[in-house]
């Protein structure tokens, strides 16, 4: 009897052990967070307490397998949006759904999948860049998931100073996607939650495609809504509006860079407030 229950005992051990060796593995395909994988993989950790002086941004990007076109035309889009606005402004980057392409995966480790890409800075438009550059394409949506790490870690961790008397909310969200939350999270209901408690930040959405429904983001927080059809033009526009710039920023930043005009000064613009619905 004692043999039968060592024996047991030693069949569920290895059991356990493969378990969470398996776990272990997923995490450190998909970016997944644990104390054990932190050092194997680049993960960037929100600093406790950091200060900015002006206003704090974060660009939270879908990596879903459909955004591919959107991504790309974001980099090239931000490189000539980013170097425009205001120094004061400290600008992050968060990607959502990501993952290299590895099979063997479980559904668990899909839905957390988001990652720090680099935290907030002054000029941070070479990190931007490069972060969405190097980020790979995934498959699912945990919006819920990437908007709680967002909020309750990123933006948690930064105090904010400035001189802004006009109401305008010194952090912001700029959450590009396709789609809702293919992981079963209500991203609506949880801000309308957070909204009771905080009120410190807005979130812009840049919704691609037909749907409204993450229209709630916006109007919870006093954000706009940008919903693109499709049109190059159009996602470009929402960009500039996001952050501030003047329209035909981009425009006039290919230009520049192909050698036709001359450089034009950085333009100084806040936060806008209010909610917006903006239908291009």
């Amino acid at each position: 009897m004692g043999k039968r229950v060592l024996f047991s005992i030693i069949l569920g051990m290895f059991f356990l052990l493969c378990l969470v060796s398996s776990a272990f593995a997923a995490n450190s395909r998909y970016n997944v967070y644990s104390p054990s994988t932190y050092k194997q993989i680049n993960i960037v950790q929100s600093p406790k307490n950091s200060r900015i002086n002006g206003y704090a941004v974060e660009l939270l990007v879908d990596y879903s397998g459909s955004m591919g076109r959107w991504i790309q035309l974001a980099k090239e889009t931000l490189e000539f949006i980013l170097p425009k606005i205001p120094k004061t402004t400290s600008v992050a980057l968060r990607v959502l759904g990501e993952n290299n392409g590895q099979r063997g995966f479980a559904f668990a480790d899909l839905c957390k999948s988001t990652r720090l890409v680099t935290f907030f800075k002054h000029e941070n438009q070479t990190n931007i860049v490069k972060g969405l550059q190097e980020a790979q394409l995934g498959g699912m949506t945990p919006l819920e998931f990437a908007l709680r790490e967002t909020i309750e870690k990123d933006l948690r961790s930064v105090r904010v100073f400035n001189n802004d008397k006009s109401g305008a909310k010194d952090k912001k969200i700029i959450l590009v996607t396709d789609g809702y939350d293919t992981c079963g999270g209500d991203p609506c209901k949880y801000i309308r939650e957070v909204m009771r408690l905080r009120k410190d930040f807005q979130i812009d959405v840049v919704q691609l495609g037909n749907s409204t429904e993450l229209m709630c983001l916006s109007a919870e927080t006093g954000g706009s809504f940008y919903k693109i059809d499709g049109s190059r033009d159009k996602f470009v526009r929402a960009f500039e509006n996001t952050f501030g710039v003047p329209v035909g920023t981009v425009e006039q930043g290919i230009k520049e860079k192909n050698g036709n005009v001359q450089p034009s000064k950085p333009v100084s613009q806040k936060p806008s407030r209010g909610y917006k619905f903006i239908n291009f």
